[in-house]
């Protein structure tokens, strides 16, 4: 956590680094969140679960992420990142033909990888999710997607 602190005679502010350095690497945090979300959807992959996987205690996980929702919001970045980048290349195909024929193929390649869990990361959040969750998670799903 960081304060501003202002000096007395106004001159720059500073800033001033509170509580202990994060001892954990945060990239690879997420890629076990992502991992445990993946697996679980939103609702089952509790806060038990995530820091468990991430080799972390809670309060980390609230000092590096606010809450579960904020830690989703990051996953659902690197899950984009890392494994829907397939749908960047089928837009800029020549013809909605070469698209679609790019979908179909990188989405079979995508679901059959093994060392992904099965499905999507999108459709598994959605999946247990409660009303009130299903809306939080169709927003932080959804904005990833390139306005057409």
């Amino acid at each position: 956590m960081n304060y501003i602190v202002l000096d007395k005679k106004l001159e720059r502010p500073r800033t001033v680094a509170i509580g202990r350095p994060r001892e954990f690497d945060l990239s690879n945090a997420l890629d076990r969140a992502l991992l445990v979300f993946w697996r679980n959807g939103y609702e089952g992959a509790s806060i038990a679960d995530l820091t468990d996987a991430m080799g972390i205690n809670p309060p980390s996980l609230y000092a590096a992420f606010g809450n579960k929702e904020g830690l989703f919001r990051k996953v659902v970045d690197r899950y984009v990142e890392r494994h829907a980048g397939f749908w960047e290349v089928a837009s800029a195909a020549p013809t909605a033909r070469a698209m679609i024929e790019h979908l179909l193929h990188a989405s079979v390649d995508f679901v059959t990888d093994e060392s992904n869990p099965r499905g999507c990361l999108f459709v598994q959040a959605a999946g247990g999710a409660s009303r009130a969750d299903l809306h939080k998670v169709a927003e932080m799903t959804l904005r990833t997607w390139p306005a057409a």
